[in-house]
């Protein structure tokens, strides 16, 4: 391998190691979110405890973090993952991993948007003598109105195709990899109990951190090792 090639093999494996990062560090901030709003709106919580919750400073902060920022961070990991998996996984699985995953968190900003900053918006008109407005926040969870949020599941779908890869390609740990398909699938699971995705983001932190510590770890060692370059083609 010259010179050129290896330094392009280099950079790559620093960039596949800084993106998958973002795995671990969304998870992290997706539990902290879900933390921070349990049991905070829909699913049957009483339409004044809503009220209450959603106007304080802790929800907004907590769908931002929690909701809005993993949103941010997951092509950075998608495409670390994507690029690690490429050389060992089938490719038609990647990449209809990669595009369900981009498109399904691009489809869910939007809904994102909503929870943000409208439903605190009818919880502030609640309070002020207008109880018929939180059956509309509680109607975004349900149908049809609840329709709009169903095309995010293209991520968790996109989720279990990249595990599939993972597993056949088999670079990954397989218990990590279990993991993460049975993240993705709690949190889009719809049954109307907050403490499933709870558990789902906690198994997908678990998940992220187990993945990105195994491919910084595997590429540290292919980084000083002549292996980087069979790595590379």
């Amino acid at each position: 391998m010259n010179d050129t090639a290896r330094n392009d093999a280099v950079n790559t494996t620093e960039l596949i190691r800084l993106g998958i990062l973002a795995m671990p560090v969304a998870g992290a901030l997706k539990l902290l979110g879900n933390l921070g709003t349990f049991n905070s709106i829909g699913y049957g919580i009483p339409q004044a405890s809503e009220a209450a919750t959603v106007t304080g400073a802790g929800f907004f902060a907590g769908e931002l973090v929690g909701s809005i920022f993993p949103v941010l961070l997951t092509p950075f990991w998608v495409f670390a993952l994507f690029a690690y998996l490429t050389p060992t996984a089938g490719r038609l699985a990647l990449i209809a991993g990669m595009v369900c995953c981009l498109l399904g968190t691009g489809i869910t900003l939007p809904a994102l948007g909503v929870i943000n900053y409208a439903i605190p918006a009818l919880g502030h008109a609640y309070q002020s003598g207008q109880p018929d407005v939180m059956a509309i926040a509680d109607s975004f969870f349900t149908w049809p109105r609840g329709a709009m949020l169903y095309p995010a599941v293209l991520f968790p779908i996109g989720t279990i195709l990249f595990t599939i890869a993972a597993w056949r390609g088999a670079v990954l740990p397989r218990v990590a990899v279990l993991l993460c398909a049975v993240s993705g699938v709690l949190i889009a699971i719809p049954i109307p109990l907050h403490s499933v995705r709870l558990a789902g983001g906690a198994i997908g932190l678990a998940a992220g951190a187990w993945i990105a510590f195994a491919v910084r770890r595997r590429f540290q060692t292919l980084v000083t090792a002549p292996a980087v370059s069979g790595w590379c083609g």
